[in-house]
């Protein structure tokens, strides 16, 4: 077995695209296939959000609620309005990977996302349910 170690460094805002990358290199290792020619064969319901959304922590759906609302916003902004640090809103965000992890949704589309400003923003259906669940 191939082992790669590596070691990143960079800002925090950075930090799910680069895992996302990752994650797409290690699927298209084990399947054979680029990750970008398949379709994943599970697609967000409202269901799966809830389901995924009643298990996340309480910081993990603060944070959520606050891209939901400034969406078209910098990362510093958005920190700014969260009021943390870039590395304690990292670490609560780690609360949505393991989410989709523990119900078993590899392969679904990652609900948040950079968005044009070097933010994030989140899939139209998570914007809909965040909002719902934050408001």
């Amino acid at each position: 077995m191939t082992k790669i170690t590596l070691t990143i460094e960079g800002e925090i805002g950075e930090l799910g695209t680069i895992l996302s990358k990752l994650g797409e290199l290690r699927e298209s290792g084990e399947t054979g296939n680029s990750t970008q020619n398949s379709i994943p064969s599970q697609e967000w319901t409202r269901q799966r959000v809830l389901l995924v959304w009643d298990d996340l922590s309480e910081n993990a759906k603060e944070i959520l609620g606050v891209i939901a609302r400034n969406e078209e916003e910098s990362w510093e902004e958005q920190l700014r309005i969260i009021g943390r640090d870039g590395q304690v809103v990292g670490g609560s965000l780690s609360s949505l990977g393991a989410q989709l992890r523990n119900h078993s949704l590899k392969g679904i589309s990652y609900p948040l996302f950079n968005n044009d400003a070097d933010g994030y923003k989140l899939l139209p259906i998570w914007k809909e349910i965040v909002l719902e669940q934050t408001n």
